[in-house]
């Protein structure tokens, strides 16, 4: 161990904490070669998602004659897989190359984009074309995010870990900015064909630099048979839930990705369609928008990194419903400001929405144990596939109650379980970013890559 990370590791057992004693600058984790590698995926990985994000809603609400029933059904099969296959595809990136598992979720979903292009080119769609792309998608999606965040602290020292959590925040909402306009415009300009073909082209650019990574894998003890994957999972299980911090950020989650993210997926296009009446290039507009407040909150973090998580979390999900509940009402005023402020709302929730993931994400890999870094990510996506349930039901509630009173509804949810959370939960909320824990001796090196370039 170097006489760097040893005095650190010594500061993190005498206080209960591991956290950086100095504050890297905002640009910091750009600096070494690996990383900028997996950031660039990440910005290909995210441009491609945000494009199809503006384009599929609008897809089946053409196909479908304007059912927000189904648009809220294709959101929800896609994280069907993830609730399946999530805490599975954890123990795969922990027993196998994380290097190689990204690399062939990525070229699968480049080739998945090939194939769903060609069906459009050929006039052949169907609706259950939607439904199936989106579960073959999230299968990759379930293996995706394990093996690539569990990358994060093998390509950058542990002072950097934050900066660099976040400087992949702020490039998903770069690509937000540009991926909803682009998105927007190719589907009202060029249709549905020239935008899915633009996407499959975006996802190229992961592929290539998922294989320029050069990584050493990480021992995780967790044998490669039937019995040892199986024992690796419940061992997984036993660490996540029993941990005070992790199971906190894992609760608070699930209420998050429920009641929050089903706003952008279902609610957000609902909105420009049904209630402002601006279309796909105006729900472009939007997401746009709530995509540059996401980025300004993401720098802020790479620059600050804040460690009072166990408070800072559970508010800013509380402010998040809040926002949610004062766009719904805001909607009904008449005259311009019921398009204005509504929109003003929307920066909040981008900047709050892009803080909450870049803080959740940077606990977990500074908590947990790099050998456990795959299968703590693998139950995360369990909570992602309360989204199915929470986009469902968002789809189902809009077309019977309607689209503002189903977002307040919400709204409200999110406020309410975001604060019992910081009531009941006293072990979460005096927690900090990085709370103790033993790393062997085995475990105790510098990330690949990180020590010829410094």
């Amino acid at each position: 161990m170097s006489e760097e990370r040893a005095a650190g590791a010594s500061e993190a057992r005498d206080s209960g904490t591991l956290r950086s004693p100095v504050r890297p600058g905002t640009w910091a984790s750009l600096k070494i070669r690996n990383y900028r590698y997996l950031w660039l995926g990440q910005a290909g990985h995210a441009g491609g998602i945000w494009m199809e994000q503006i384009a599929r809603p609008f897809l089946v609400l053409d196909l479908t004659d304007g059912s927000a029933t189904h648009v809220g059904g294709v959101l929800a099969v896609r994280t069907v897989p993830q609730f399946i296959l999530g805490m599975w595809a954890g123990v795969i990136a922990d027993s196998f190359d994380r290097r190689s598992v990204l690399l062939v979720m990525k070229t699968g979903a480049f080739l998945l984009n090939v194939g769903f292009v060609a069906i459009l080119a050929l006039g052949l769609l169907e609706l259950w074309h939607m439904y199936a792309y989106a579960v073959v998608r999230g299968t990759f999606m379930a293996f995706d995010q394990p093996a690539r965040m569990g990358l994060v602290p093998s390509v950058v020292p542990e002072t950097h870990v934050t900066n660099a959590v976040a400087l992949m925040s702020a490039t998903q909402n770069t690509m937000r900015i540009f991926g909803a306009a682009s998105g927007g415009i190719l589907y009202g300009v060029f249709g549905a064909t020239g935008a899915f073909a633009l996407i499959a082209l975006v996802y190229a650019i992961p592929v290539f630099s998922t294989y320029m990574l050069r990584v050493a894998p990480i021992r995780s003890g967790v044998a490669r048979s039937a019995s040892g994957l199986t024992g690796g999972l419940l061992e997984g299980l036993r660490f996540t839930f029993t941990h005070p911090a992790i199971r906190g950020v894992l609760l608070l989650s699930m209420i998050y990705f429920m009641f929050g993210m089903s706003f952008l997926q279902v609610f957000a296009p609902l909105f420009a369609e049904k209630v402002f009446d601006i279309g796909s290039t105006g729900f472009g507009g939007m997401t746009a928008l709530m995509g540059v407040a996401a980025l300004l909150a993401s720098l802020l973090i790479a620059t600050q990194q804040p460690t009072r998580l166990g408070v800072i979390l559970p508010l800013m999900t509380a402010v998040f419903g809040a926002a949610l509940v004062l766009l719904s009402l805001t909607s009904y005023i008449p005259g311009p400001a019921g398009f204005v402020i509504p929109f003003a709302m929307l920066a909040v929730l981008g900047g709050l929405q892009s803080a909450y993931m870049a803080l959740t994400r940077s606990a977990l890999l500074l908590t947990a144990p790099p050998r456990m870094h795959g299968r703590v990510f693998g139950v995360l996506t369990l909570d992602r596939a309360f989204m199915t349930a929470g986009g469902a039901a968002a789809g189902f509630l809009s077309d019977g109650i309607g689209v503002q009173p189903a977002q307040i509804a919400f709204g409200l949810v999110l406020i309410v379980g975001a604060l019992a959370i910081f009531a009941l939960a006293g072990d979460f909320r005096r927690s900090r970013a990085g709370a103790h824990f033993e790393v062997p001796e085995s475990e105790a090196r510098e990330p690949a890559g990180v020590v010829a370039e410094r």
